[in-house]
């Protein structure tokens, strides 16, 4: 199937069973929203897992290399976990990473706050307008 249909989304349901119904958390619809107005806690439930691939088979990082630039080389743009991230770091350690200038303000009025020189790129800005908190609008 394209997009993976009812296997997709029973391995989706798999997940939530583990990390939601297992732990007595919130499911599904009932599961509120990453955001400050929410209506009470979060509710949210984990589940970890841990595997030692030492005790499947020998070779396992190798094999697991070889599987992902198998995955890589497909037609298509075909990332695996961890590769945008990867590019990501790549461009921020050639061309610096870039602030939104609330977050550079913010971080201006803290270096002022805690007596610590703030980079020579943030000078234009006025540390006036930072936010005094996350949550204010």
């Amino acid at each position: 199937e394209e997009t993976a249909g009812y296997k997709g989304y029973g391995l989706g349901m798999f997940v939530e069973i583990l990390s939601s119904v297992l732990s007595g958390a919130a499911i599904g619809p009932d599961v509120q929203s990453w955001s400050v107005t929410r209506d009470g806690a979060i509710n949210y439930g984990h589940c970890f897992i841990v595997i030692d691939p030492k005790r499947y088979v020998p070779g396992f990082e190798v094999r697991l290399g070889d599987y992902l630039e198998k995955m890589r080389s497909l037609k298509g743009r075909v990332m695996v976990a961890g590769d945008p991230e990867k590019k990501f770091e790549k461009d921020a350690a050639e061309n610096g990473v870039l602030l939104h200038e609330s977050v550079a303000t913010t971080m201006k009025s803290l270096a002022g706050r805690f007596g610590v020189e703030p980079p020579p790129e943030f000078k234009s800005l006025d540390a006036s307008k930072s936010k005094g908190s996350l949550y204010s609008s």
